[in-house]
C-alpha cells in the first residue's frame, strides 16, 4: 500500500494545479498523472467529487480538499494494486520536473564511475578532492 506521505504529495500536486508552472515535458507528465487518477475514479462518485472539488477550489478549505482526495487515492490504491504501480510510475515521471520548476537541480549519475563525482547546484570557486590529478598519478 502506498504511504500516506506519497498520497498527500500527489493530492497536493493535483490540488495546486502544479502543471501551470511546468515546462512542456512536465506538463505532459502532470496530465498523464491526472488522467490516470480521473480514469481510476470513473464510476466512483465520491472519488470523482473529491477530485472535482480539489481541481475547482470548491467551498471547503484547501487542506480539507487535499485530505479528502488523499483518502480517495488511498482507497483506490487499497482496492487496486495495479493502480498503485501505475500511480508510482506516473509520479516518478513527474517528480524531476517538479524539482526543476522550483529552482532545484536534478543530479543523476548512471553507469560505472571511475574517479570523483560532484553533484551540486551552484559552485563558486574550485573543487578539490585532496589528491593528485589523474594525470599526475
Amino acid at each position: 500500500m502506498a504511504d500516506q506521505e506519497l498520497l498527500t504529495t500527489i493530492a497536493v500536486t493535483l490540488a495546486t494545479k502544479t502543471a501551470e508552472g511546468l515546462a512542456a515535458g512536465g506538463r505532459a507528465a502532470f496530465e498523464a498523472l491526472a488522467r490516470l487518477v480521473r480514469r481510476r475514479f470513473a464510476g466512483h462518485a465520491s472519488a470523482q467529487a473529491s477530485l472535482a472539488e480539489t481541481e475547482a477550489g470548491a467551498d471547503s478549505t484547501k487542506d480539507d480538499r487535499i485530505a479528502v482526495l488523499r483518502e480517495a487515492l488511498a482507497q483506490a490504491v487499497a482496492d487496486d494494486p495495479a493502480f498503485e504501480v501505475e500511480l508510482r510510475d506516473r509520479w516518478r515521471a513527474l517528480s524531476p520536473h517538479l524539482n526543476a520548476s522550483e529552482g532545484g537541480v536534478i543530479n543523476s549519475v548512471a553507469g560505472t564511475v571511475e574517479g570523483n563525482v560532484v553533484q551540486a547546484r551552484d559552485v563558486h570557486g574550485g573543487i578539490s578532492f585532496g589528491g593528485p590529478d589523474r594525470t599526475e598519478r
